[in-house]
């Protein structure tokens, strides 16, 4: 079974554009929740730096799985 391709650089790019929406929401979750800015803000960092990683991890390991791709027959 042939495999659509998509790029690396398409992933990198999905996983960066994620990265800063959940950063900005986490930043305002902590000031909600009372936190001084400077502490919100280094939550943010160790937050994104770990799950930066993860994300781009977990996007590669299903992009190589077929489970549930289904290709039209040509």
């Amino acid at each position: 079974m042939n495999k659509v391709k998509i790029s690396k650089k398409r992933h990198f790019v999905k996983a960066i554009t994620w990265s800063l929406l959940a950063s900005v929401t986490t930043f305002f979750v902590g000031m909600a929740f009372g936190l001084e800015s400077d502490t919100a803000l280094m939550i943010v960092v160790i937050d994104r730096v770990l799950k930066f990683g993860f994300y781009y991890i977990h996007e590669r390991t299903w992009f190589t799985s077929n489970w549930g791709v289904v290709k039209p027959k040509n």
